[in-house]
């Protein structure tokens, strides 16, 4: 379930009549205006700007479009029902751009709307239409800066949000590798303004002259407040900025610093869902952003994260190895920003404070970070009861858990990881092996923390005094320390004696279905069978299914459909095509789990590849309906 759709009408464009739920924005729109959205780059000059193609400026003021209607756009409260439902909203955007036969592509606008929706676990619907300043590129945009007239030329683009991680990877360059570096960040308060600007200052005091090229993009609607502080689109202003950036000094690689815990981000607290664990750089995620730029500009462009082997510790060592360990305390990891802003200090109760001060400590450099700069103490601090506390105790119970949890474990626990591999360089057994060791070693970081801060104050007078609500206090409790941590895998039997011991039939063939034109039904064994839509859906499958099972191809060489061309076989929409797969892919789930006790695969009859389209699963086996009897209903 999605909230009611939120219509963004942009730059201008005629607004739709009878519409509701409106939002208006126009980066062209005059000072002082309500629908102002001011747009502001840094350190650039007109002269690097006047080559920038068309669609790069369409692309910024798209992605700040974007941006802004997330601030502008409230998600669910935190006492969210329909298991967070409510979280999700549903946009729909009408854009001015200079390119509109590039931006009404298909693939183009499957790629953005794929892009945004696993970013924010949101829903998009784009529509372009013509620029009504075509001529206008990014000079309306630019605060002036001197640093691009030098001539440089950088070896590398990165993007540089001033935490820990991105900062981690500007030392590594400039101070480790002595490259000359583009750093491009995003401007989204003051106070984290101040932070990266004393970073800057830091890095170019310990690097040779002209090594650091900084830029900027600065991003709000007008003077109204936001409503909506996740902020999880972001990242594509970023990385946005970042192509724009790379673009001007002839590069095709963009590069995210980011901790692989993170950056893959399984869920370590269970209670943070969907869009409330961010994806900044999940590998989905920059593998999308890799795809569409690169459909924008017509060549191959790399969005990429070094750093996706490393724990935070990890990170918190390549800073203290090439001699920046006394900066770590400037850098900024808060997500509560907006209250960070105020407070001058870190929350010490998000979960980008617990990585950070864990990474800290388990990378030996506490004496680099004084406690005082957390609002809240990491072990006897009073956490407020509901989420703070669940938070903290959840994000140490997974992290002891991984801490001593076999592979096989790990992945029963964790299914999501299987996921991320097809976002992952490298043969998928070896990507999956790294996945477990990052994650395992992870744990290890985090359970010596706590073993040290156990022994240390492990005495009766150390914890008098100490708030219930303290993480230490939570960690001495009885109910914690009994908590079950063993997961129901790493007991079991192994599968070759489970196999002996199940005495049901099973069958040695593949999945059979057999199509029953008279009653318009796909059947399966064991009496699992689709009518209606779904019937309607696999029949426009089947035809090129049988002809490539006939021509007698290899499995991996079956066709697909692309979406817009399988909707219009159907009559349909491609978002009502979308909704139609994933029914029909519950349906038959649902049936064969009732119906045959069996758990199939989400892509075990239709599958779908992105950008490509969708097929019958090329394993399927058709038959006659008259011949499903024979093969039996196990």
């Amino acid at each position: 379930m999605l909230m009611a759709e939120r219509l963004v009408i942009c730059g201008g464009v005629t607004g739709v009549p009878g519409a509701r739920n409106v939002l208006e924005m126009d980066v062209n729109a005059p000072e002082g205006t309500p629908q102002k959205v001011n747009l502001r780059l840094g350190d650039l000059c007109a002269r690097m700007v006047q080559d920038v193609p068309a669609v790069l400026a369409d692309l910024l003021e798209v992605a700040s479009y974007v941006y802004c209607a997330d601030q502008f756009t409230r998600r669910g409260r935190d006492g969210m029902r329909s298991m967070g439902a409510e979280w999700r909203r549903q946009f729909r955007f009408i854009i001015p751009v200079r390119r509109p036969d590039l931006w009404n592509r298909r693939d183009v606008i499957e790629a953005l709307c794929e892009t945004l929706g696993f970013l924010s676990e949101d829903a998009y619907a784009l529509e372009f239409v013509e620029h009504g300043s075509p001529a206008t590129g990014l000079q309306p945009y630019l605060d002036l800066g001197h640093s691009a007239d030098r001539g440089f030329v950088p070896d590398e683009v990165m993007l540089f949000s001033g935490g820990l991680d991105s900062f981690a990877g500007a030392v590594d360059s400039l101070i480790g590798n002595g490259r000359k570096v583009a750093l491009v960040s995003h401007r989204g308060s003051s106070m984290v303004t101040s932070r990266q600007s004393a970073l800057l200052i830091a890095l170019r005091n310990r690097t040779r002259a002209s090594q650091l090229f900084h830029v900027y993009v600065s991003v709000n609607k007008g003077q109204e407040e936001a409503v909506e502080f996740t902020q999880r689109t972001r990242s594509f202003l970023f990385a946005s900025l970042g192509l724009v950036v790379a673009h001007l000094f002839g590069q095709r690689t963009i590069r995210f610093y980011e901790n692989g815990v993170v950056s893959i981000n399984l869920p370590l607290a269970e209670h943070v869902l969907g869009a409330r664990a961010t994806r900044t750089t999940h590998p989905h995620v920059l593998a999308d952003f890799t795809s569409l730029f690169s459909l924008l500009l017509g060549e191959a462009v790399l969005v990429e994260n070094p750093y996706l082997w490393l724990t935070k510790s990890d990170v918190v060592g390549v800073i203290a190895k090439h001699g920046c360990a006394d900066l770590i305390a400037e850098t900024f990891s808060c997500t509560r920003v907006r209250e960070a802003t105020k407070r001058k200090r870190h929350c010490g109760v998000c979960s980008q404070c617990l990585d950070r001060h864990f990474g800290i400590l388990g990378a030996g450099l506490g004496e680099y970070e004084s406690a005082e700069a957390y609002s809240v103490d990491l072990f006897k601090g009073e956490r407020k009861p509901g989420t703070d506390v669940v938070m903290a105790e959840s994000y140490v119970l997974n992290a002891m858990k991984l801490a001593g949890m076999s592979e096989q474990g790990f992945f029963s626990t964790f299914g999501q990881a299987f996921r991320v591999l097809p976002y992952l360089p490298g043969p998928p057994d070896e990507a999956a092996a790294k996945i477990y060791d990052l994650l395992r070693r992870h744990g290890q970081t985090v359970a010596r923390v706590v073993d040290w801060e156990l022994g240390n104050n492990a005495s009766l007078t150390h914890t008098l005094g100490l708030p219930d609500t303290s993480l230490l206090m939570l960690l001495k409790s009885t109910s914690m320390r009994s908590m079950e941590t063993v997961d129901p895998a790493e007991v079991e039997p192994p599968a070759s004696e489970q196999a002996a011991a199940d005495v049901s039939r099973r069958s040695a063939n593949g999945l059979f279905f057999a199509v029953d034109e008279e009653k318009e039904r796909i059947l399966f064994r064991g009496g699992v069978e689709l009518a209606g839509a779904g019937f309607k859906l696999l029949r426009a499958l089947v035809a090129d299914f049988a002809a490539d099972v006939t021509a007698g191809l290899p499995h991996e060489e079956h066709r697909l459909i692309k979406s817009d061309a399988l909707a219009e076989r159907l009559g349909i929409e491609e978002p009502t095509l979308r909704k139609r797969v994933v029914r029909t892919r519950n349906a038959i789930e649902k049936q064969f789990l009732d119906k045959l006790d069996v758990q199939i695969a989400d892509d075990a009859v239709i599958q779908n590849v992105n950008w490509r389209g969708y097929r019958l699963n090329p394993y399927l086996l058709q038959i006659q309906p008259g011949q499903l009897g024979d093969i039996g209903s196990d």
